[in-house]
């Protein structure tokens, strides 16, 4: 080489090390050197960035330091004490995502659950601990059992393993061929044998892992701050705690189109995604409809939806909480907050009967997202778009703030005190002039079965009217004969007339459970005809019937005479978050809390209320607005409910809110209803109180204040317990729970 060529080299040499990253200009990838992330984003470049988050060419250079010992991690400046320093950050035990959190938690109950059952237990040692573990457990759930922690990205307890990220790697030795012999395998999709060691941190696992994890990072798009899923992302936790310190990769990276929108609620970003296949599994295997694949082969490999499609599942919100990097965000979520900023407060979904766990997450007195919480017997972690994304209504600028009077046929703001003042006088007035039984009370499965308990005292307790309901249609209340997990266990499952996956979300996943894992057969009709019939003949006990409360009820009382007659398990799915709340609080016109009979419970009333309960028969829904359109009925105070709307005879409710004399409503919005209201009174979300919900299946569960009422409002039940106090019989009613031990009192419990 000429001695010009040798300046030359050097020089090019030197202005590499100086600048490890080579400018945009100087890139064959020049329009993809600035990427736009997406709506209201920065623009940042392509830097490689080190493990301190500072990109790799501010980082001061250094000359190649010599390989280290396999399982150490290197140094940027490549001293002793800094290795030692790298070497204790490694030792120290990182904290846990709740991704990870959740996985482990599921992992172990399973387990527990599988030797409970009497399954073959075997004997493995993991990092010298010896645990028993059920025969057919994975390598990785023994690991998690015995306190060792394993790095992972794909796996997930509920999905089938798939070995597609490859990091959970350990040193396995076991019987092979006659003889002990130790690999290097992967733990999620390898099942336990007795008497197998495992090893999860020799330094040929340690260096595996820091391999796999620079491969991940090498087209990574290191955008970690303008992430949504920066500050709870498992792929940071596992590159601080195994990954490599500097990124050696200096080249361009690919380039793919930022910010793709999915669907109106998942946004994918195709540059983070490392191809773990999280997502698509779950469509495939939880959900049932298989609308994300992964698409092409080798380095174009991406995850889609098909061409021309939207990805409608009624569970793609889940995709987004399972996915391991932030791939897969939330449209409604997105740049709206980080994590350490949000506060989370356990709750219970009011979106449906079904009574998913939730966690209510929200900054600055404003929901910024909710996700599902881990119950085995109902919802396991799952959650539907509806219950995920269809509550922001919370936030929303057209929440009623503050009590409105009608004057002059127009609504005007006022003071709860005047509010409740026109109240107690035009009621006190009625009742002096008509009598109690001219006013009436509408409740609501949307209240807490504490506002409903309430409610029902107000009317009976201190008003005196026994007209009193709250079904906006006619159906009879037979209660579920099974639970929402053990749906899963039948091998016949009859659903009739509803689109399960649409009206009950988790009852469908259980029933799609089943059919796929379990092998159960699964008959959707629209009508329980003598085909259908002459099946749950043959199946008897080992069938159960699935059932909408739409349908006519002489149609439901006919197939619970069935199943009495075959055995077939008859389950009512009810519509709403407190469909059993509402009537077993008593919210019923011939019933008193704990839907106890007039003859069985009025005695236990009557004590704890100090008040004689009226004689006449109540008076339901129906029959309360043909009353007040025909003059009889004066007043209805309507509670959380839009039977203007709801009502099975819309028309027929608006005729007898128009003839009522006076009407109060108490709601979050101006309903259909409150348009016929005389006053109308702001209430609070089930994020914003206290109290318990009860699910189609009985189960009672507590919802938890999140957040500050919006405005003026209150929750429903201060709303009554300060009338009460207006109308003369003040309680001291000081929280929910309060109320919640009088009604277990009054119900006889």
């Amino acid at each position: 080489m000429s001695e010009e060529s040798k300046k030359s080299a050097e020089k090019t040499a030197n202005t590499q090390a100086a600048n490890p990253n080579p400018s945009p200009a100087s890139t064959p990838h020049e329009a993809g050197s600035q990427q736009v992330i997406g709506e209201g984003s920065a623009k940042l470049g392509n830097a490689p960035v080190g493990a301190s988050g500072v990109p790799v060419s501010m980082q001061s250079p250094t000359a190649p330091a010599s390989p280290a010992a396999p399982g150490t991690p290197t140094s940027a400046t490549g001293s002793p004490s800094a290795e030692k320093a790298a070497e204790k950050a490694s030792e120290t035990p990182r904290d846990k995502t709740d991704i990870e959190k959740k996985d482990s938690a599921t992992s172990e109950a399973k387990a527990q659950a599988a030797a409970t059952s009497g399954v073959e237990m075997f004997t493995v040692t993991v990092d010298g601990l010896s645990v028993e573990v059920p025969k057919g457990t994975a390598v990785i759930e023994a690991c998690f059992r015995a306190g060792a922690d394993v790095p992972y990205f794909c796996y997930h307890p509920r999905l089938e393993s798939v070995g597609a990220c490859r990091m959970c790697v350990a040193a396995v030795e076991l019987e092979q061929f006659g003889a002990r012999r130790t690999a290097i395998m992967t733990t999620c999709n390898l099942q336990v044998q007795n008497g197998m060691v495992v090893k999860t941190g020799t330094p040929d696992v340690k260096k595996a892992q820091n391999g796999i994890l620079e491969f991940l990072l090498a087209n990574h798009p290191l955008d970690c701050p303008i992430c949504d899923r920066g500050g709870e992302c498992p792929l940071q936790n596992m590159t601080i705690a195994y990954g490599p310190p500097t990124s050696r990769f200096i080249e361009e990276k690919r380039h793919f189109p930022k910010a793709v929108p999915l669907s109106d609620f998942v946004i994918l970003d195709r540059e983070r995604c490392i191809q773990c296949m999280r997502c698509t599994r779950f469509t495939d295997e939880i959900a049932g409809d298989g609308q994300l694949d992964l698409l092409d082969r080798g380095a174009e490999s991406k995850i889609a939806v098909f061409s021309d499609t939207k990805f409608t599942s009624n569970f793609s919100g889940n995709t987004i909480e399972i996915c391991p990097v932030g791939a897969l965000t939330s449209r409604t979520y997105r740049f709206a907050g980080r994590p350490w900023e949000i506060k989370s407060v356990d709750s219970i979904c009011a979106e449906c009967g079904n009574g998913c766990n939730i966690a209510v997450q929200h900054r600055m007195g404003e929901v910024v997202r909710i996700n599902g919480r881990t119950n085995e017997d109902i919802n396991e972690e799952w959650t539907c778009d509806r219950g995920k994304f269809g509550q922001y209504y919370i936030n929303s600028d057209k929440r009623l703030s503050s009590p409105l009077i009608r004057r002059e046929g127009r609504f005007v703001e006022s003071t709860w005190e005047e509010a409740f003042g026109m109240i107690a006088d035009r009621l006190s007035q009625i009742k002096a002039q008509y009598g109690a039984g001219s006013i009436a009370g509408i409740g609501s499965t949307r209240c807490t079965l504490e506002e409903n308990y309430l409610l029902g005292r107000v009317m009976r307790g201190v008003i005196g009217t026994n007209h009193l309901d709250h079904q906006m249609s006619s159906y009879p209340l037979l209660p579920m004969q099974t639970t929402i997990a053990e749906i899963e266990n039948f091998k016949t499952i009859v659903s009739v007339g509803m689109e399960l996956q649409r009206e009950q979300p988790i009852v469908y996943l259980r029933v799609y459970k089943a059919k796929r894992r379990k092998g159960a057969n699964w008959i959707e009709v629209a009508s329980l005809d003598s085909g259908v019939e002459a099946i749950l003949r043959q199946v008897g006990a080992e069938a159960v019937l699935l059932l909408p409360h739409h349908l006519q009820a002489s149609e439901l009382e006919r197939a619970f005479a069935f199943c009495q007659e075959t055995g077939t398990k008859f389950n009512l799915l009810l519509p709403d978050a407190n469909s059993w709340g509402a009537p077993t609080a008593g919210i019923l016109p011939n019933a008193l809390p704990g839907m106890r009979p007039f003859a069985d419970g009025r005695a236990d009333v009557e004590r704890m209320w100090g008040v004689k309960l009226s004689d006449a028969p109540g008076k339901a829904a129906g029959d309360i607005f043909a009353s007040a359109a025909k003059g009889e009925i004066k007043a209805i105070y309507v509670m959380g409910n839009d039977p203007a709307k709801e009502f099975a005879d819309p028309s027929q409710a608006r005729r007898g809110l128009e003839s009522a004399a006076f009407v109060v409503v108490q709601d979050l919005f101006l309903s259909d209803t409150a348009q016929f209201a005389d006053v109308v009174l702001p209430s609070s979300s089930f994020a914003e109180k206290d109290g318990t919900f009860v699910n189609i299946e009985g189960r009672e569960q507590k919802i938890k204040q999140a957040i500050a009422p919006r405005g003026n409002s209150r929750p429903d039940w201060r709303i009554l317990a300060d009338l009460m106090a207006r109308l003369g019989t003040p309680v001291p009613y000081f929280s929910a729970r309060d109320i919640y031990r009088e009604y277990r009192r009054a119900s006889g419990a």
